[in-house]
């Protein structure tokens, strides 16, 4: 017989952001789901003012018996520290947040409430959420489809917020490894599409998570980037049919097109690509469009291939 409140662990990795872990530790205790437990991961280095600050941000909460704090004996990185949350954790489900991005008072609950009415052909749940910059909406997520969505999430066509979203089966996570911990980015999507390989993913349609923003860096080498995501998830890619693949690749050139022309303003990097033959201008003219869209109605979605 299945527990009717089973424990979710929630685990919060911080690396120098005292600033906003207080806010994030609060609002996983004002989840209206009480059968939670907290694990903080202070992934700073000892012996500095990181520490520090963040030792005095968990003083606030020394009475809370919810909470767990891990101190990492040198810096790692942020895969690592979700793996030493996990591995420490009791519940039957786990759960991430980063340190600057918040959860909304129903969203714990929705997601049990929802796994718990699946089979365990389902992994993970994922919830609605926004998105804020300096405390100004960017944009709302509006995907809300449930099921079998490897490709889309290998092809970064997934917007769900994975790395603060997610709600999951712990048996699953430790089935797929955990985090590898040799990602220093992209290790949300990592962990999505490990789960992805061998489950179907849950949606609730209730407002769960403020993701924070932060301005992106326009001296990113956009190309590089996805040089090494291509590498990085080969091993995955490679299972892929002829026709998946295809949608791939071309779904990577549309977001190098995309970096180049609203971050880079290189109209004639994307013109390159274009009479270069990396791109279909049916395919721009359609991605253009719905890049507009987005702007115009904060609204963030998947494109269609």
């Amino acid at each position: 017989m299945k527990d009717k409140y089973p424990l979710v662990s929630i685990v919060i990795p911080t690396y120098k952001r005292p600033d906003t872990l207080a806010r994030a530790i609060k609002s996983v205790l004002s989840q209206t789901y009480k059968n939670i437990e907290i694990l903080v991961v202070d992934d700073n280095n000892p012996n500095t003012e990181d520490r520090r600050l963040t030792h005095c941000v968990m003083d606030e909460f020394v009475d809370e018996f919810r909470i767990k704090y891990l101190e990492h004996p040198y810096n790692k990185n942020g895969s690592a520290a979700r793996n030493t949350g996990a591995n420490n954790a009791n519940g039957e489900y786990v759960a991430f947040l980063d340190d600057d991005d918040e959860f909304l008072p129903e969203k714990i609950k929705s997601q049990v409430e929802r796994m718990e009415m699946l089979d365990d052909t389902y992994g993970c749940c994922y919830s609605k959420y926004i998105c804020k910059r300096n405390g100004e909406l960017v944009s709302e997520g509006t995907e809300n489809r449930e099921g079998r969505l490897l490709l889309d999430a290998l092809m970064r066509n997934l917007n769900i917020a994975a790395g603060s979203n997610l709600l999951i089966r712990k048996d699953v996570f430790v089935e797929i490894g955990g985090f590898d911990e040799s990602f220093k980015r992209n290790q949300d999507l990592e962990i999505l599409v490990k789960i992805l390989r061998i489950r179907k993913i849950a949606y609730t349609d209730v407002l769960g998570l403020i993701v924070n923003a932060h301005e992106q860096s326009h001296s990113i080498d956009f190309d590089l980037v996805t040089e090494q995501y291509i590498k990085a998830f080969s091993g995955f890619i490679n299972e892929l049919n002829y026709s998946d693949k295809n949608k791939l690749f071309r779904m990577m050139n549309l977001q190098r097109f995309r970096f180049k022309l609203r971050l880079q303003h290189d109209i004639i990097g994307c013109l390159k690509m274009i009479f270069g033959g990396e791109l279909k201008p049916k395919d721009v003219l359609r991605y253009t469009c719905f890049l507009i869209k987005g702007v115009v109605t904060k609204k963030t979605n998947r494109f269609e291939l």
